[in-house]
């Protein structure tokens, strides 16, 4: 006699086998699509925790108006990081 448990045990399984299936078919697709996905859920985190933390988002053209106008202070609240101390590394060997 067979047992409830093991009827599930064999839906799942077939699940299983019935999703591995699919996904295998759709592997191509998959694999185009998946690092677009952990770049943009990556970013989504660090905003997300930027905006918890009250980091003002980055604004591009406030950032390359004050780098323009020489506002270094307003410019290393502006600009990310890399382009902030890159503005200031070009300068400096200018």
């Amino acid at each position: 006699m067979v047992t409830t448990e093991l009827k599930l045990l064999a839906m799942g399984a077939g699940v299983l086998v019935l999703g591995a299936w699919y996904i295998g078919g759709r592997l191509p697709e998959i694999a185009e699509v998946l690092p677009g996905l952990i770049v943009d859920t990556g970013a989504g985190v660090i905003i997300g925790t930027g905006d918890i933390l009250g980091i003002p988002r980055v604004d591009e053209s406030e950032c390359e108006r004050a780098l323009r106008e020489g506002r270094r202070l307003d410019a290393s609240f502006a600009c990310p990081a890399g382009t902030f101390i890159g503005s200031v590394w070009d300068d400096w060997w200018k």
